[in-house]
């Protein structure tokens, strides 16, 4: 997990956004919440120091076969779509929004 999170990042703290992407090749069994509690757990002392901080989480399934259409994506998420062959898991932690729309 180190690894993939780039060394100047740091240990954020505040309330916190995360949102994790798990694009699979062919079929899968995973369910979208049972993805997130493992990755979540495993970004403590890497990203944050303690989950507490997330507020704010969207965990999504894309079959990497129907790919909905994307505006803008990551220089990162172009490259994995483009060279990893199978499943893959695409994180980001932000600052969490301030403003929160009910509807």
């Amino acid at each position: 997990m180190k690894d993939a999170v780039p060394a100047h990042v740091g240990v954020l703290a505040g309330a916190l956004r995360l949102r994790i992407d798990f694009f699979f090749a062919d079929t899968t069994e995973l369910d979208a919440d049972n993805i997130l509690k493992p990755i979540q757990d495993a970004l403590e002392g890497v990203v944050y120091d303690d989950d507490e901080h997330v507020v704010d989480v969207c965990s999504r399934k894309i079959d990497r076969q129907h790919l909905p259409p994307m505006i803008n994506p990551s220089t990162t998420l172009s490259h994995a779509l483009a060279t990893l062959p199978g499943d893959f898991v695409y994180i980001r932690v932000a600052a969490a929004q301030r403003e929160v729309t009910f509807s």
